[in-house]
């Protein structure tokens, strides 16, 4: 099956906060782009051979209101699409992928990018800077990302362990460089 005009709920998309959307070639044509109406997505990916919630996945990046997304990509994997707000996805087969929005490809060169620091400080600081150029907000003079992050979901977008970047994090705490609950952000 796969969507068409007639088939307005497979062309309009909807993920409550926290909860992931599977998409497969079975659902979606491999041609078209889904564009980011509202809402921030987590675009992970994984081999569609191995069963959906057992397959070793790992983060392409993420994307905002305005962003598209490639259908292209299902031809050889599935994709989750971990909603992180409220967020809406219309199916479009024409948007122009030049035009507006951040590319998912951007987001997985500067991942691939961060896993290539040579030490594991180096990586959780060029992570840390993406995160907040690409998703922070600024306070005055300090700046928080509009999300939490788990250890776990840090190491696993730079290719540390969980308590490699615990073990960071914590002496970044402990030198008030860092704080996880920080400011008063609204």
């Amino acid at each position: 099956m796969t969507p068409t005009d007639s088939d307005p709920a497979l062309r309009r998309l909807q993920i409550r906060p926290g909860h992931s959307l599977l998409l497969d070639e079975h659902l979606y044509p491999r041609q078209g782009w889904l564009r980011l109406s509202s809402g921030m997505v987590r675009v992970v990916i994984s081999d569609p051979r191995q069963e959906a919630l057992e397959a070793s996945a790992f983060t392409l990046g993420f994307l905002q209101q305005g962003d598209h997304l490639s259908l292209d990509l299902l031809r050889n994997s599935r994709l989750h699409l971990q909603a992180l707000s409220h967020t809406e996805l219309v199916l479009d087969g024409s948007i122009d992928a030049a035009l507006g929005g951040s590319s998912l490809q951007e987001w997985t060169v500067a991942l691939l990018m961060i896993r290539n620091q040579s030490t594991a400080r180096l990586r959780i600081i060029a992570l840390l800077q993406l995160l907040v150029q690409q998703l922070g907000r600024r306070h005055n003079d300090w700046y928080a990302l509009p999300l939490r992050f788990t250890h776990a979901d840090l190491a696993e977008l730079c290719g540390l362990t969980r308590v490699t970047v615990s073990r960071q994090l914590s002496e970044w705490r402990k030198n008030g460089l860092i704080d996880p609950g920080g400011g008063t952000a609204q």
